[in-house]
């Protein structure tokens, strides 16, 4: 066939059949209080909202740590340091202008701005993992670094606190906003797994960094702090596997804040929520990771009691203390939202939800891995990496003020991670797990302590001690990670959570 002399269909007009639709649609318009004129006019374009910004707001207490020095003669703070030496100093001045340019507001109304707020936090989260992973990397700190995240994330939500636009908004819409930026620039809505059953998904949290100081306070070397959870988090995101039965293992990741009101307000559940339910992006595993002692402990048991003797990064403390400190308290225990747990679960019951979960990792399979081989231990310059090992601790304590008889004495106090909120994160994940049924290994990994210096490095933002123990526990956490991965094949033995 000779397709030069192929002539195309003719076009038949519209416009006879369009003719009628219009003047129906001008009569329908008509009879319902309209006019034909209104189809024909353009939208109008809404008027620049203007804004100004408030550099006299008080900063947050997390946020007032943006000027500590590592030594009272430094002409930057230790935020500063590390911003420069990532390339992330520019995160927060390109916010503020996206707030808040020339007087006039980057978003002219509380929906534009919550918008804003997933668009500018998934851009840092997204900056953090093209860094770690070696796609973009900046400035002279070494690539595997978690800190600036963290810092950078500081510096948007001072911008956030200081703008403020010609448009009405209340004190919850404003927290709201800050909590719609944290989250993304966390990862937690840039989550994504592949559909179907030729997949295994993983899902794994890290955390900030923790223990930082006081606000104001030089001359701390804590406000060095790295965690190395987070540092697995961002170096793990978006890594496969390709499984003995020919199935592709995908890891996902996110961050947690170290403080209690997020988790106390559901944040973890409504970011684990969505992947547990059914359908075909269902998890095959979730895993919750922290920083804990000198070696990866696989975590047996973890408790319902959440009031730990450190407050969060926020110097905030659940609503405890006041009652005594008793589980049936106010916030003692955990209370999971009923949204994702099915049931309301206030007043306390004391196994409403039960005072102890259970993880479901393949304990033994994890230990036997050889997840260490080839890995320095800075410990001891072996290179057989750090000991991994299952964690069978728990404690009790009463539940209430003048129990009697073990039924009443026998509450969670702590878990195997604790009280504090690496307990918590791995609760809840488990809770999730069995309130939906799963049959899956769900469990929480402490990483052995990464922040370290040499004695002479007091003013220095990092040194090779540092990035000795950094580098050593983001490579075996990520092995123990792929190690569980396998375990998911259908060709593997059924894994056993029993040593």
């Amino acid at each position: 066939m000779n397709f030069s002399r192929v002539q195309p269909a003719r076009k038949k007009s519209l416009l006879p059949l369009a003719v009628p639709l219009l003047a129906l649609s001008a009569a329908v318009l008509t009879a319902c209080g309209g006019s034909s004129v209104d189809t024909l006019q353009a939208p109008v374009a809404q008027a620049p909202v203007s804004c100004t910004v408030d550099t006299a707001v008080p900063n947050s207490y997390e946020e007032g740590r943006l000027v500590n020095k590592l030594l009272e003669t430094d002409e930057q703070s230790f935020s500063q340091r590390i911003l420069q030496a990532s390339g992330f100093d520019r995160f927060g001045p390109e916010f503020a202008q996206q707030l808040c340019k020339d007087g006039i507001s980057g978003a002219a109304n509380y929906d534009a701005a919550m918008a804003l707020m997933k668009t500018a936090g998934t851009a840092l989260w997204t900056a953090a993992l093209d860094r770690v992973q070696g796609r973009k990397v900046e400035g002279t700190l070494p690539q595997g670094d978690d800190r600036m995240l963290y810092w950078a994330r500081l510096t948007m939500t001072q911008a956030l606190r200081q703008w403020k636009p010609d448009f009405d908004m209340t004190t919850e819409q404003r927290d709201a906003l800050q909590n719609e930026l944290e989250r993304a620039s966390r990862g937690q809505f840039a989550i994504d797994f592949p559909a179907g059953q030729n997949y295994r998904r993983i899902l794994v949290s890290g955390f900030d960094p923790f223990t930082l100081g006081t606000p104001g306070v030089n001359n701390n070397p804590n406000i060095r702090i790295g965690n190395p959870s987070g540092a697995i988090a961002l170096a793990l995101n978006g890594k496969t596997l390709t499984l003995d039965d020919g199935s592709t293992a995908v890891i996902q990741t996110y961050l947690l804040p170290v403080n209690y009101p997020p988790f106390l307000q559901g944040q973890q559940e409504d970011t684990l929520g969505p992947w547990f339910q059914p359908g075909p992006k269902r998890l095959d595993a979730s895993v919750s990771i922290s920083q804990g002692r000198f070696d990866f402990d696989l975590e047996h048991f973890n408790g319902r009691y959440q009031l730990a003797t450190i407050p969060g990064n926020d110097n905030i403390f659940p609503d405890c203390r006041a009652a005594g400190g008793y589980p049936s308290e106010l916030d003692c225990d955990i209370y999971p939202p009923a949204r994702w747990y099915g049931q309301e679960t206030r007043p306390w019951v004391k196994e409403t939800p039960p005072q102890f979960t259970e993880s479901t990792l393949p304990f033994q399979a994890l230990i036997d891995a050889n997840t260490g081989e080839g890995i320095i231990n800075p410990d001891n310059k072996r290179t057989t990496g750090f000991k991994v090992k299952l964690n069978d601790d728990y404690s009790l304590q009463s539940c209430s003020k003048g129990s009697a008889g073990p039924y009443e004495r026998n509450c969670a106090l702590s878990g195997g991670g604790g009280n504090y909120l690496s307990n918590a994160s791995a609760y809840r994940n488990t809770l999730m797990r069995d309130a939906f049924g799963l049959n899956i290994p769900a469990g929480h990994i402490h990483t052995p302590i990464m922040t370290r210096f040499s004695s002479d490095s007091d003013d220095l933002i990092t040194d090779a001690t540092f990035e000795s123990y950094r580098d050593s526990i983001v490579s075996q956490g990520s092995n123990i990670i792929f190690a569980l991965a396998k375990t998911l094949s259908k060709t593997a033995a059924a894994p056993s959570s029993a040593p």
